[in-house]
């Protein structure tokens, strides 16, 4: 696999250009945010932009094949044999580059529309470009630990971006939360760099690789289990999927960005990039495989509990994430990557049109104090059903292609029951995604602002600081962004989300398996006794079936409002084990941090003042005491000199007449 890693060496300025042009954006508009005001927005915008353009003018160069070797390879810089850094663009590296500068792109210039007015307008976009910047390092570099440096900027810059509102106490908990979660994860794949450093003495993608054949089971097996752990931790796969539903405090751009397109995909993309890894390792298969599965299970069950429309959406990714990672998890690679790249369109257009709704009503976020809003905000109608269309996988949407490369995949790969759990997670996908739409767009109105008094602007932000600058006297203004601005780029997320799963369509004989051939290892597949068309209308039915318990439930005039009525009642409780979100914070909070408080208590009051400061204390005494011993030995007077060496002498003399007679 080395000559499938390494790709073509050459000098690719384009690359390099791509690679910093958001760095260089986030220099700007953190040094002369001030003076650049809102200009600071359409200059982070651009310089996104020019990277996808330049991404585009790069793709001859990451698709080349030549005498064998895949892809374009930049170096950078060579320290010793074996820590060499540079820049590796092949077709994974591309296709991520491709999400991260163009959604990237259209999230930035949505964003001028939705932060206009924040006190910390610049900031906001230094830290988004910055987050950019960090990303396609992440991706571009073609060694480990390059990868693990973009891996930390990442976890640096969401915590930025989560906590931006800092004045906010919830959104500064979520925001540390998600980074020290994310640290467990950089601790993980730190420690599998180490074994790859003992094994072949290189840092490099290509030499790993290359070895894959030749590491003992066991250390291989810890190779994969370090760089899941890194993946789980990003990716909010069980049991390190916790921060994600919390992240939803940073602003809403932030989550289209962070948590649906971008970072917390990169998990997804560490297990692709180290696919000759994990196919000679059957147990690390099995152990990604079976965590992806019970994730996407997990997620959407979670996902049927919440009313926050946002929180909704992040149990949906989350749940997502699972099905990518199930999916490269047991060796599905193409379908894995491919959920990946339909679902960076859907899930940032349904993220964005929520954002449309928040923007509307105030930052209400409860879908139960929403409804009606079909004729209220058609725009936003729109977005909403065809992004749920698409997540549900409906025929000829998106993800109707992608998901069931991963389901029918797991079949392929000898994986029954996690063939089960993803046409299950379709059906109870269909039920909440729907639910979301029907309790949101039907029915009446249940909110406190009118929906048709549009562009006021973080009402909970009135009359905090920010920045150190005065209050936003006009937080709770009327702002007058044109409104393409933000409607424009919800609506070119429409067209991919709804076209670009047909991508996929002809198997083997499809543009996507073209595009990636040569990417991955070739697996061993079974021939499954059910056909792979067969299994797209299992899912379908069982997507039906979802969608038909939803507007059974949520639908109807009647049945809504009688829903509703019971989900705002005091009487009605949410079972203690959703609520809970399965007690995972809970059991993180006992075995974690509360054993980690005991511990520092433990330290703090007896062993550092006990035992360390302790044991500095009685050598300080016993010095002292010894020195006063010795001190009242010399007296100055010769007999008593005389007396201690006659003394000494004698006990030499008992000494060695007892040994002599023994």
């Amino acid at each position: 696999m080395i000559h499938h890693v390494m790709g073509n060496d050459g000098t690719y300025p384009l690359l390099i250009a791509l690679w910093l042009l958001p760095l260089l954006g986030a220099i700007l508009c953190w040094g002369f945010g001030p003076w650049l005001k809102a200009r600071a927005g359409w200059l982070a915008s651009a310089l996104v932009g020019a990277s996808f353009v330049l991404a585009v003018l790069s793709w001859g160069a990451g698709t080349q094949s030549v005498g064998g070797t895949l892809g374009a390879h930049q170096s950078l810089l060579s320290w010793i044999p074996g820590f060499d850094f540079g820049l590796l663009l092949d077709p994974l590296a591309l296709l991520w580059v491709f999400v991260i500068t163009g959604v990237g792109a259209l999230i930035h210039l949505y964003s001028i529309g939705y932060m206009d007015g924040d006190a910390a307008f610049a900031r906001f976009f230094a830290y988004m470009n910055f987050f950019v910047f960090a990303m396609l390092t992440l991706v571009l570099s073609d060694n480990f630990v390059g990868l693990l440096i973009g891996w930390g900027l990442v976890g640096l810059a969401s915590y930025f971006l989560i906590g931006f509102w800092f004045f906010k106490p919830s959104a500064v908990a979520a925001a540390r939360k998600a980074f020290v979660l994310n640290v467990v994860g950089d601790v993980g794949i730190m420690f599998a760099i180490f074994l790859i450093v003992a094994n072949v003495h290189s840092i490099g993608f290509g030499d790993a690789f290359a070895a894959a054949g030749s590491y003992a089971t066991p250390t291989l097996f810890l190779i994969c289990l370090g760089l899941f752990v890194g993946a789980a931790a990003k990716s909010a796969q069980v049991p390190l999927h916790t921060w994600l539903p919390d992240a939803m405090e940073g602003p809403t751009p932030v989550s289209a960005l962070i948590h649906a397109a971008t970072m917390v995909t990169a998990g997804v993309y560490l297990i692709a990039r180290c696919a000759p890894l994990w196919s000679v390792n059957a147990d690390a298969q099995m152990l990604v495989g079976t965590i992806g599965g019970l994730t996407a299970l997990l997620g959407a069950i979670l996902g049927c509990a919440q009313w926050d429309i946002k929180r909704i959406l992040a149990y949906s990714t989350m749940s997502q994430i699972g099905y990518m990672i199930m999916g490269v998890g047991v060796g599905a690679y193409e379908g894995g990557v491919a959920h990946f790249f339909t679902h960076a369109f859907f899930k940032a257009q349904l993220f964005l049109g929520s954002g449309l709704i928040i923007h509307a009503l105030a930052n209400e976020q409860d879908i139960r104090r929403m409804g009606g809003l079909a004729k209220k905000l058609p725009y936003a109608f729109v977005v909403m059903l065809v992004g749920v269309l698409a997540i549900c996988g409906t025929p000829g949407f998106s993800a109707f292609f992608s998901k069931d490369m991963i389901i029918y995949g797991t079949l392929q790969h000898g994986h029954p029951w996690l063939y089960a759990v993803g046409i299950l997670t379709a059906g109870l996908t269909a039920y909440y995604m729907l639910r979301l739409l029907f309790v949101t767009f039907l029915g009446s109105y249940r909110g406190a602002v009118d929906p048709s008094d549009l562009g006021i602007r973080h009402p909970e932000l009135a009359g905090l600081p920010s920045d150190g600058d005065p209050a936003p006297q006009d937080a709770t203004a009327h702002h007058h962004a044109p409104a393409w601005i933000m409607n424009l780029p919800v609506g070119i997320l429409i067209v991919p989300s709804i076209f670009a799963g047909w991508l996929m369509f002809g198997g083997a004989n499809s543009p996507w398996a073209h595009f990636f051939a040569g990417q991955f290892p070739v697996p061993n597949v079974v021939v499954p006794p059910i056909s792979e068309g067969a299994t797209s209308a299992i899912v379908f039915a069982c997507v039906l079936v979802g969608a038909a318990v939803a507007a059974a439930r949520y639908a109807s005039k009647g049945a809504l409002a009688d829903a509703v009525a019971r989900l705002r009642s005091e009487s009605v409780r949410m079972p203690a084990l959703l609520s809970n979100r399965f007690y995972f914070d809970a059991a993180i909070d006992a075995l974690c941090v509360r054993s980690a408080q005991l511990a520092g208590t433990f330290f703090g009051r007896v062993a550092d003042p006990h035992v360390i400061d302790g044991t500095v204390r009685e050598a300080a005494i016993s010095a002292r005491w010894m020195g006063t011993l010795m001190r009242s030995l010399q007296t100055g007077l010769l007999r008593a000199y005389a007396l201690i060496l006659v003394f000494g002498a004698a006990c030499f003399i008992v000494y060695y007449a007892l040994a002599g007679g023994r």
